[in-house]
């Protein structure tokens, strides 16, 4: 298994992907985000402040895990004021329950300490909650929270 930095070329695969996870999350494909995707992937894929990283074996995605940054005003509990999304956690069916997207989310959260990031946050499907549970995100209203440690 081979894990690396998404790029302009896999902007395709991922757009595909995106909407699986959307079905997945029992969201209905009720138009065509196609343009939308490709616009997305076009911009942040080309952006220092968007990591997604792609396990694959044999050319194949097995796994997938991505955090966008970006700017708040500074306050005393996040002195930088970026915060991390965690966004498109998607492992192919056949896949799950191997410990792929820990891994993906593990080195996401290494490389948000690494930034300074103090705190990160996710929109948390009823598959993924467990998950993120485990590796320390708190429950709040209507989101997910990691406050990382130095």
């Amino acid at each position: 298994m081979n894990i690396r930095k998404a790029d302009l070329k896999d902007a395709k695969l991922l757009s595909e992907v995106r909407k699986l996870q959307l079905i997945d999350e029992g969201i209905d494909p009720s138009c065509n985000i196609d343009e939308e995707l490709a616009a997305f992937f076009k911009k942040w894929l080309q952006s220092e402040d968007f990591i997604q990283l792609i396990a694959e074996e044999n050319g194949k995605l097995l796994s997938t895990a991505a955090v966008v940054y970006y700017d708040l005003p500074p306050s005393f509990t996040n002195k930088i004021g970026v915060r991390g999304y965690v966004t498109n956690v998607y492992t192919a069916p056949e896949h799950r329950r191997k410990g792929l997207s820990k891994k993906l989310l593990t080195l996401l959260i290494e490389d948000a300490k690494s930034r300074g990031i103090k705190k990160l946050w996710l929109g948390a499907s009823k598959l993924g909650r467990p998950l993120y549970e485990k590796l320390g995100f708190i429950k709040q209203e209507s989101y997910m929270e990691l406050t990382l440690e130095d």
